[in-house]
């Protein structure tokens, strides 16, 4: 290996050069780093780059230690998904029910070298010489160490050999390393001292034989701890545990006896349910010896339910944490950030960190015991079960050929040669909630596909073309995410989403999109992407539409912000869904026997599925801690609508219905500015079904419009739907009752659209949804006046 002992970038650069040569892989990821070579030294040997990890941040914990106090951020490095996001919901229940104590119960670091004599009686002899020795060799071990204090030397006899324990307190630094070189310099002193015994012979000396338990798990680490013993309990009353982790003291119980008697099958050292994940995670992010994860992963959750009842008790012992905060990789300038970023880094932190730990493990350990007692745990990993090998789509497919094809095709002209093709990193996409969060779920390749192609007609003309190919997942893959996040939520809803999932608008949105975009009406064609190529292939789960890549427009992407949209962009997008409303209007019965249209709403359809909306309104309720605009008062108007359900359904079933966006705001349409100005585009059809037309309308309020909206601007913009609808389509409406069908469109919007971005903002903020919700509220107060 070049550079052997070289700390400089040269030496670096060198050794990289001789790997690459010899393996053929470029590491040219591996080759970026912030590193200073010359400041490694004694961290790593051979250096040539780095790998990343993703540092998240859980919290905040409220702890009350000795050491460590108040509300703390916990930096995690994980590449495991949901671990923050369970973490944080622990700490929310243990912080909520008046925070964690912890204390630091001792530290310990062993070094157990072993003597071989002749005999037993050697043996004997010098292990009682040892102990009348502690003095001088506690003198030793001071001059090779700042921070290794020697508090005890206790020799054990095994035969004719001697485990000498040499017990340190190692105040900041973990201490393995000085420990090793401490006891090594007083082993030379016994060594020298016991010459003097001519009887006495030391067949052979060992530094370690394995019973200082060094980066093992151990029955005497658990016992006698080793490194930095600490503990931490809470008190969860019963209201917060149902509020947040959604069990009862008694279902929690139930949960943690079963792991008990698990655990005791096993033979499992100590009882928790994942204490390692959070050692690991920041263990990783601050520097500590990622080999010393699995000892200090040995841990005891207790449970007990208080004599009345009505709280639960919580303890969790971690014996054998082998952290420090001087020393070893804490040194690392970004490990140190992590360190401090806890009040950490440095001298005197230590016991510090040690009560920061063990209240993080403890809750991590109750928000995932309760996940498993309340039926989440399983649903939220849930995955497709296929029974059979696929062969997916993956991105070299989408390679020159693929792209040739489709503008051949599509220019009529087989003469056409695509020259090169670019996958387009640094653009801002206008993401499909739906297909981002599904995504994550999958081992597949799915999303947003910006491409930039470069081509040359047959008159050798060059042109260049951007596209965007977007991969759809399965329906079933959609539903399984939500399940997740039902899941997470609590177990009434994940059953009740669960049991009808395939019936929430989602099923068959893999294929309603590409039926959707093939529509080749005119009053359909000119308000949404040029299609390029729609591909389907069932065996292989491909759905692609491959549409024009979307730049130039007007308010794109513009939910977050609507500070820019004015009357004429709402009237803009009224006059184009009013146009694609027209196509399918009166022909109801037509478009229900479309294969692709999926699981439409009707009056029976949805009052069936009143546990589900019941369950999604106290979720939203519940969980005040993301939505702490939806209170009380709003969750009685929410059960008033879904108590009057059949009524107003019965209403809107004998309305005229179309074929409606669904998912129609400013998340998935645009403006084209054109020469006789601005035109709507509307994307992301994935949702589209039957209903009142004035559904789309309802939806495009309230994102679109300020929660101080008039009743007066809401009238003109209703009525002009309804004018824009007749002339369009030829048909006459009534104006009272298009107003009736827009009040009730705004009530299903409630129940069917906002009730899901109310759980999905859980897990994902939305910055517009607090907005959103406040509009919404103040449209159905105006139709209420």
């Amino acid at each position: 290996m070049p550079g052997r002992g070289q700390y400089t970038e040269e030496a670096r650069q060198n050794r990289l050069a001789f790997i690459q040569a010899q393996t053929g892989i470029s590491l040219e990821k591996v080759a970026q780093n912030t590193f200073e070579p010359n400041k490694l030294v004694g961290n790593i040997e051979s250096f040539i780059g780095s790998v990343e990890i993703p540092v998240g941040v859980a919290g905040p914990f409220f702890i009350n230690g000795n050491h460590a106090q108040g509300l703390i951020y916990v930096p995690m490095a994980t590449s495991e998904g949901a671990l923050i996001s369970s973490a944080t919901r622990g700490a929310s229940v243990v912080s909520r029910s008046g925070g964690m104590t912890a204390r630091v119960l001792g530290q310990r670091m062993m070094r157990v070298p072993l003597f071989v004599l002749t005999d037993i009686d050697a043996a004997l002899f010098f292990a009682e010489w040892i102990k009348n020795y502690y003095p001088e060799l506690r003198e030793q071990t001071l001059k090779y160490s700042n921070y290794a204090q020697l508090v005890s030397v206790k020799p054990e006899v095994f035969g004719k050999s001697v485990h000498v324990h040499f017990v340190y307190e190692t105040s900041d630094a973990a201490g393995q390393n000085m420990t090793t070189t401490c006891t090594w310099h007083a082993c030379l002193w016994i060594l020298k001292r016991m010459r003097a015994f001519k009887h006495i012979q030391i067949k052979h000396f060992f530094i370690e034989a394995n019973l200082s338990n060094d980066k093992k798990v151990t029955y005497q680490s658990f016992m006698e701890g080793r490194g930095t013993k600490v503990m931490a309990e809470c008190l969860l009353p019963s209201e917060p545990l149902k509020r947040l982790l959604k069990v009862t003291p008694s279902d929690f119980l139930a949960a943690y006896q079963g792991f008990v008697s698990g655990s005791i099958a096993a033979g499992m050292i100590g009882i928790n349910i994942n204490v390692a994940n959070m050692i690991a995670a920041i263990f990783t992010a601050c520097g500590q010896d990622i080999a010393s994860v699995h000892e200090s992963s040995l841990g005891h959750l207790h449970l007990e339910i208080t004599a009345d009842g009505n709280a639960v008790y919580a303890s969790m012992v971690l014996p054998s944490l082998i952290i420090g905060t001087v020393g070893g990789g804490t040194a690392l300038p970004q490990q140190q950030e992590c360190l401090a970023l806890m009040g950490c880094a440095g001298p005197g932190k230590v016991r510090r960190l040690a009560e920061i730990i063990a209240g993080a493990c403890l809750a991590l350990d109750l928000s995932t015991l309760a996940a498993v007692a309340g039926g989440q745990f399983a649903t939220s990993h849930e995955k497709l079960g296929r029974n059979r090998p696929v062969d997916f789509l993956k991105l070299g497919h989408l390679d020159i050929e693929f792209f040739s094809k489709i503008l051949k095709q599509y220019h009529k002209n087989e003469k056409l040669q695509v020259s090169t093709i670019e996958l387009m990193k640094e653009v801002k996409l206008g993401s499909s909630i739906i297909t981002e969060l599904t995504s994550h779920k999958v081992n597949k390749l799915v999303g947003l596909l910006p491409f930039c192609i470069d081509y040359t007609t047959s008159e050798n003309l060059q042109n260049q073309v951007k596209m965007m190919v977007k991969v759809k997942p399965l329906d079933t893959e959609v539903m399984i995410m939500l399940n997740g996040m039902a899941a997470m939520c609590d177990p009434q809803l994940a059953l009740a989403y669960a049991k009808f999932q395939d019936k929430t608008g989602f099923a068959a949105c893999h294929i309603k999109e590409l039926a959707v975009m093939r529509q080749t009406d005119p009053r359909f064609v000119r308000y949404v992407p040029v299609v390029y190529e729609i591909d389907e292939n069932v065996a292989r789960e491909v759905y692609i539409i491959v549409e024009e890549y979307l730049e130039n427009m007007v308010l794109m992407d513009s939910a977050d912000d609507i500070s820019d949209w004015t009357s004429e962009h709402i009237r803009t997008a009224i006059d184009g869904i009013a146009e694609i409303h027209s196509i399918w209007l009166g022909r109801e019965a037509e478009l229900k026997k479309q294969s692709w249209l999926g699981y439409y709403p009707t009056r029976q359809r949805r009052i069936e599925m009143l546990p589900l909306w019941e369950a999604l309104g106290y979720n939203a309720f519940e969980d005040d801690e993301f939505l702490k605009w939806f209170g009380a008062n709003d969750l009685k108007q929410y059960l008033a609508i879904l108590e009057t359900m059949d009524e107003w359904w019965t209403q809107l079933e004998a309305m005229p219905k179309t074929l409606i966006h669904n998912d129609f705001n400013p998340r998935n349409i645009a403006f084209r500015q054109t020469e006789k100005g601005l035109r709507l585009c509307a994307y992301d059809w994935e949702l589209a079904t039957i209903h009142v037309p004035q559904y789309d309308l309802a939806e495009l309020l309230s994102f679109s419009l300020p929660p101080d909206v008039t009743e007066a601007e809401v009238t003109a913009y209703v009525e002009y739907h309804r004018n824009a609808l007749e002339r369009a389509s030829g048909e006459q409406f009534d104006p009272l009752q298009w107003r009736e069908g827009y009040r009730l469109a705004l009530y299903d919007f409630l129940v069917n659209r906002l009730s899901l971005y109310l759980m999905a903002h859980i897990f994902r903020h939305y910055d517009f949804l607090e907005r959103v919700y406040a509009t919404f509220k103040r449209l159905v107060e105006i139709e209420k006046l």
